[in-house]
């Protein structure tokens, strides 16, 4: 069960070097054709974290073409991750499981926000087996940032962003999550995480593992997830996406799901905003997509994020006959 304390440091051996804990929102201006996200990595027996501030407008197919980009490392750790400001301009602070708050104005003064999220549904614990029948197949392999402790929440997220002197109200429904274990970044692995919108009323959120075959991504196998409907968050118990994609960045994407009632849902989703995000953490990549998700009538926009290791991305991708 994922609670109000969860976004704070968990316990942990002071000894633990590794233990860390993360914290990760992804939001959109659809109409502008913005997607942009919010990430903090920290390693409290450390003393230090990383943060990472990207925003981007249309489709950006290299990482020079973001519109900001702004990554800091070793920055000292705070000393409580539910209410914390950061020396790069990021505030947070939580007021609930469900309901949290972010600011942020750069060092350059070329973009600042306040953004908050209210949850439409509960937030999901992949290893709770009330939230999730398929618990013995949550393992995301080779992702100890998925594997240890973890929430996942969707929420709506209001506010305002001014991005080199332009103003965009902000009103969007997508996700965050926030991740507290030991875990090794070394760039051995690869999955999926996967935001379906399809309007107020349902939503849908997905983890797949990622792997390349003869330099094509494939999806799979499906891990875990849950829709909301109606603001009752239900688990899956089944789900495939496939994708088209241009320089890993995924063009079109076609998704089916299934909750615990049988209830089966498709959407095809089309690319409104897409960029390479290399910073995040220096072990990976992510490969960020804005979505238009349609299902008949149905309509809205949330976001794929791709993550791959570096060492794994090279495995997969790079012409490693020719050495």
């Amino acid at each position: 069960m994922i609670e109000y304390k969860d976004f704070s440091f968990h316990p942990c051996d002071p000894a633990q070097t590794d233990w860390t804990e993360t914290l990760f929102m992804i939001f959109s201006v659809p109409q502008a054709g913005i997607s942009g996200n919010l990430y903090t990595l920290a390693r409290p027996n450390l003393g230090i974290c990383h943060s990472s501030i990207e925003i981007h407008k249309g489709i950006c197919l290299e990482p020079w073409k973001i519109h900001h980009n702004d990554a800091q490392m070793h920055l000292a750790c705070p000393k409580d991750f539910s209410d914390f400001s950061l020396a790069n301009g990021l505030t947070f602070k939580a007021h609930s499981a469900r309901d949290f708050h972010f600011t942020y104005e750069s060092l350059d003064g070329n973009c600042a926000l306040d953004l908050s999220f209210k949850g439409v549904c509960d937030p999901f614990d992949p290893h709770d087996p009330d939230h999730n029948p398929l618990i013995g197949g949550a393992q995301v392999a080779g992702y100890d940032g998925w594997n240890n402790g973890h929430m996942e929440g969707k929420g709506r997220i209001t506010g305002w962003l001014n991005l080199r002197g332009k103003s965009y109200e902000v009103d969007c429904i997508d996700g965050m999550d926030k991740s507290w274990g030991a875990r090794r970044d070394w760039g051995n692995k690869g999955a999926t995480w996967v935001q379906v919108g399809l309007g107020e009323d349902l939503n849908a959120f997905m983890v797949f593992g990622l792997r390349f075959e003869n330099k094509e991504v494939v999806y799979g196998p499906f891990n875990y997830g849950f829709v909301s409907v109606d603001g009752e968050r239900r688990p899956l118990v089944k789900a495939t996406m496939r994708a088209v994609r241009t320089a890993m960045l995924v063009m079109r994407a076609e998704v089916t799901f299934e909750d615990d009632r049988g209830e089966v849902y498709e959407a095809v989703g089309t690319t409104v905003a897409a960029a390479p995000w290399y910073n995040f953490n220096p072990s990976s990549a992510a490969f960020q997509t804005l979505m238009r998700w349609e299902s008949g009538s149905r309509v809205g926009y949330s976001h794929i994020a791709d993550f791959a290791g570096l060492g794994y991305l090279s495995e997969g991708m790079a012409d490693l006959h020719d050495l």
